[in-house]
């Protein structure tokens, strides 16, 4: 089928009408009474006059007319339904069984639509044929030769008139079907497929509407952009059939707490909008009469909404919400600045792990901070320009290095650092977390090697790995790829994880842990105890290390609880048999009461700060390293 064959309406076969068929029966061919018949028409001859019988037939075959002669011209109407026949040709002093003229039964039947030719034999006959509504009458003496003629050409105005008919009913149909996508073009323009909420487009008409209305009749307007943490994470790994599921849901949720709050009258909302801005962010708009306690009400109502566990193809999904409020005419006085700021205000919401924020001239400077750190975090990786430094991690007992914990640096042209705390949630944001976790992976490998090489080898390199590094299904092929490159044994490689990232109960990051344990890597638990999942998880996990975080450290000596807390902790990771780490030791009191706990092992400033591969091999060289 040609591309002029179709009618397309958007991007999805599913969107695409196919016009070809109808289009090809609007073609009405132009017929001469001359031309040959292109095929065979039927007539009924219904007559008792010999001749007639014997003529009508032989002069009808000779252009193409197949004639039939029921035995009992009585039976006609049932014999004519039988073989719907093109053209009826009937003497016009014929009866039916009744006594009623037989053309006029024929004419009366609404299931028989052939015209019908009425052979009279004299004015009167024909007059009365004429009032009747025959289509055509014959007076005697009949000559077979001129009637075989009109028949035909009564049977070739039958042709035209029913391709006609059906080329009108093409025409309809295709009317139909351009109207259709006509309304399906102009909802596509105006409508998000996935949800069926307004688009951005729509958002922002309705938005400049609200607009005009606030400054017409006074009030407040509030624009809503909710977002929420590592929401792409969760529509990349469902795959697009469960995500069009949760975006559907979402979209569902909030469009009824916006009608549910204009219909119950608990608010004074006059307005309202729900739109689907992108994949990941939906938009809201509410009009208020004033900036008071109902639309703090409302945006709280908003948020306990989209924050209660969602059901999603049988699996319960918590997100964790993002709210960005900005108002008008109080923030902005058009309609793209007031949704870029209700969307600054949003992204500082995720930033601090959810919740709502209200715009203010502080969020377009993080704004603007955080598009300058994701520009220049893509140039800082194409030119090389981070770098790892080294932590010791100390066995308690014999005070001996068992380990090194790579550690990110992104140093800046003046000398001074930016925080992997500040850059890293930008690099998960904007996708570029995967490349700065096998770049990481790959030059801690390297130096490990470096120094086995130089006669410093140590037990194990540890590397923090990101969740959305898990979720990849290609992770554990890569640590392989890696590993096999530097010819270093699985085993000396040990792959820390955040509490949030595995005690979860995901099926993918539990399946890619067993998937490194096979390797032979070690795997950690990283800041134990920071986390909100559930403890049981441990069981279930093939990991082999806990690291206590260092909030329940640096409180251990002052705070009776903080000591309880990290004590449960130790003893939980050596029933398990587990080998428990504690992070951030700075104190040699904190050092002598996790010996006492039975703490296995520490990193912290006590020991020594991270540092370069140079200065780690210096300390290397103070101290005796098993082998």
């Amino acid at each position: 089928m040609s591309d002029a064959d179709k009618i397309s309406v958007g991007a999805n076969a599913d969107d695409e009408i196919d016009l070809t068929h109808t289009i090809r029966k609007l073609s009405l061919p132009v017929v001469a009474d001359n031309d040959p018949i292109e095929d065979e028409g039927t007539v009924l001859l219904v007559c008792c006059d010999t001749t007639s019988q014997k003529w009508g037939p032989r002069w009808l075959n000779q252009v193409g007319l197949q004639a039939a002669i029921p035995p009992d011209p009585t039976n006609a109407l049932e014999v004519a339904r039988s073989n719907q026949p093109d053209l009826i040709i009937v003497d016009a002093s014929l009866t039916d069984g009744t006594g009623e003229l037989l053309y006029k039964v024929l004419l009366d039947a609404a299931d028989l639509e052939m015209p019908i030719l009425v052979l009279c034999s004299n004015n009167k006959e024909a007059v009365a044929a004429v009032d009747a509504g025959c289509f055509d009458i014959v007076r005697k003496p009949f000559e077979w030769q001129v009637i075989s003629r009109r028949a035909r050409h009564a049977h070739r105005l039958k042709t035209v008139r029913t391709k006609l008919r059906v080329s009108q009913e093409s025409l309809t149909e295709a009317l139909t079907l351009a109207d259709a996508a006509r309304k399906r073009l102009r909802s596509r323009e105006n409508f998000e497929p996935v949800t069926g909420l307004p688009n951005k487009s729509k958002f922002m008409e309705l938005l400049r509407r609200g607009m005009q209305g606030i400054a017409k009749n006074g009030g407040v307007l509030a624009v809503f952009v909710v977002g929420f943490t590592r929401f792409r994470l969760v529509i990349e790994a469902m795959g697009q059939q469960k995500a069009d599921l949760l975006l559907t849901h979402i979209g569902n949720i909030l469009a009824e707490c916006l009608h549910g709050s204009e219909q119950s009258g608990e608010l004074t909302l006059r307005t309202g909008a729900t739109a689907s801005l992108d994949q990941f962010r939906f938009g809201m708009m509410a009009t208020f009469a004033d900036d008071g306690d109902d639309l703090t009400d409302f945006q709280q109502r908003v948020l306990d909404t989209v924050s209660q566990p969602i059901q999603v193809a049988g699996q319960t999904l918590y997100l964790s919400a993002c709210l960005g409020i900005a108002l008008y005419p109080q923030d902005a006085d058009d309609s793209d600045s007031l949704l870029q700021r209700a969307d600054n205000a949003m992204r500082d919401a995720q930033s601090r792990g959810g919740g709502f924020k209200y715009y203010c001239t502080k969020t377009d400077a993080a704004a603007g901070r955080k598009l300058r750190i994701e520009h220049m975090l893509h140039e800082a990786l194409d030119r090389n320009e981070l770098s790892l430094v080294y932590q010791p991690i100390i066995e308690i007992a014999s005070r001996k290095v068992t380990a090194a914990e790579a550690l990110l640096r992104w140093r800046q042209a003046d000398g001074t650092y930016i925080s992997p705390g500040e850059f890293m949630p930008i690099a998960e944001e904007s996708g570029l977390v995967i490349r700065i976790g096998e770049f990481v992976l790959n030059e801690a490998c390297r130096q490990y090697r470096a120094w086995h090489q130089g006669g410093f080898p140590l037990p194990h390199m540890c590397v923090n790995v990101a969740k959305v590094q898990l979720m990849s299904s290609r992770f554990a092929t890569s640590v392989r790829q890696i590993i096999d490159e530097h010819c270093l044994r699985p085993g000396i490689l040990e792959l820390e994880i955040s509490e949030r990232g595995v005690l979860s109960g995901d099926y993918d990051v539990v399946t890619q842990l067993h998937d490194l344990k096979a390797l032979g890597v070690r795997l950690s638990i990283d800041d134990f105890g920071t986390g909100n999942s559930a403890i049981a998880y441990l069981k279930d996990l093939p990991v082999d290390v806990l690291k206590i975080d260092q909030s329940y450290i640096s409180g251990m000596i002052r705070n009776p609880k903080d000591e309880a807390i990290a004590s449960a902790m130790i003893a939980l990771g050596q029933r398990l048999d587990l080998l428990v780490i504690a992070e951030g030791v700075e104190e040699v009191e904190q050092l002598a009461l996790l010996h006492r706990l039975g703490c296995n092992a520490m990193q912290g400033y006590l020991a020594s700060k991270p540092l370069p591969p140079d200065d780690f091999v210096k300390l290397l060289k103070a101290v005796r390293t098993p082998r």
